[in-house]
Parts: structure tokens; C-alpha cells; sequence
């Protein structure tokens, strides 16, 4: 199976599909966290509590998935600040900084519902759409118009990925809070998306 292609020419696509080829990517990815062997360990309990019935396989692979990508974004994030040539660059990474913070809350709010505990191993892969250590470091000796192509390249994959797997969640989770979330998710950041459009210039 083909890894997402990237950025706008894969929107594009997207929107051109029908809604399996999504699914059929989000089954990928959640054979790979099986595969890679890195999930969270459930607690174990003789009577599960109801809330705990509510989420499916999906549901707990995205939560997991989506916490991941949000930590490690983050970092990228901060990197902007006094390194970025581009003012309205800048608004926009400390705003997507506090947006991330907010919701990396709720899915691990909702991990704790699913009763999933311990440390998520999914931020030690290097999973589509993920900052790369190298990339980091790369990154943090640019400044101006180089750090600002770079970062919106790296920016823009990793927003594309959290569309993506919001929109797989929304096509096979069960659970209603957290397909509300990834809906929510889905539209910030396709919007987010057309704000570094405006902002970092157009994919290349």
C-alpha cells in the first residue's frame, strides 16, 4: 500500500476519492502501531466500565496516533520564535502552539476515558507527518526566508497527516467523543491548512 502522497497534490486527490481510499489509509497506519508493537497497555479490570465499552480499536490507534503527532509537533512549533522572517508566520506557529496544547488535553482526556494508560510509545517512531529529530536540527540553524520555507514544508505534512487520520477516525471509530473531536480536529486544521497557504506561500 502507498504512503499518503504529500500536501496539496494529495488534497487534491483526497477530494477527488471516495471516502475508502481514507480508510484504507488509517487501516495502514493502525496495522503499523500493531506491527511496530507500541500501544498503550489497558488496565485490566474483571467489569470494564461502560465508558470503556464505548471505544473501538480505531478509536484508541487515533487517540494514540493523534497525541503522538500533537508531541511532536509542538517542539517544531517552538522553534519559530526568533527564528522566522515572516511575522504572520510566527502569529500563526504560536497559535497552532496553544491550539495543540488545548487539544492534546482532550485526547488524552479520552485516553484516560478508554482506560489506556502509561507512556505512548508512538512519539519514539518516526510515523508519517512526524518532525524528525534531523529535520529539528536542521531547522534550528535557519533563520529567516530559509527557516520559513522549511518550516512550512514540514508544517504542511504534518497538518495534512492529522486531517487524515481525523478523517479515518471519523469513517471506523466508535466512540461519539472522540469521533466529535476528530471532527473538530479535521476542520481546524484544514482551515489551519489554508491559513499557511495565505501565510508561508503555496506548495512548491
Amino acid at each position: 500500500m502507498k504512503l499518503p502522497l504529500p500536501g496539496r497534490a494529495f488534497r487534491a486527490a483526497r477530494a477527488r476519492s471516495s471516502g475508502a481510499p481514507v480508510v484504507r489509509v488509517f487501516v495502514f497506519l493502525l496495522l503499523s502501531v500493531v506491527l511496530l508493537g507500541c500501544s498503550y497497555a489497558p488496565t485490566q479490570s474483571d467489569a470494564p466500565a461502560q465508558s470503556e465499552k464505548e471505544f473501538n480499536a480505531t478509536d484508541v490507534a487515533w487517540l494514540q496516533l493523534a497525541d503522538a503527532l500533537h508531541t511532536r509537533a509542538l517542539p517544531l512549533l517552538g522553534l519559530v520564535r526568533g527564528r522566522a522572517g515572516s511575522r504572520a508566520l510566527a502569529d500563526l506557529a504560536a497559535r497552532l502552539g496553544r491550539k495543540h496544547e488545548n487539544e492534546r488535553a482532550r485526547l488524552r482526556a479520552l485516553l484516560a476515558r478508554a482506560r489506556v494508560t502509561g507512556e505512548n510509545p508512538h512519539t519514539q517512531h518516526d510515523m508519517p507527518g512526524m518532525p524528525t529529530a534531523d529535520a529539528l536540527r536542521t531547522l534550528t540553524g535557519l533563520r529567516d526566508d530559509a527557516f520559513d520555507r522549511r518550516f512550512v514544508a514540514l508544517l504542511r505534512a504534518y497538518l495534512d497527516q492529522l486531517v487524515l487520520v481525523a478523517e479515518g477516525e471519523q469513517s471506523s471509530g466508535r466512540a461519539p467523543e472522540a469521533r466529535e473531536l476528530a471532527a473538530a480536529m479535521e476542520r481546524d486544521h484544514t482551515a489551519d491548512l489554508a491559513e499557511l497557504d495565505r501565510v508561508g506561500g503555496p506548495e512548491r
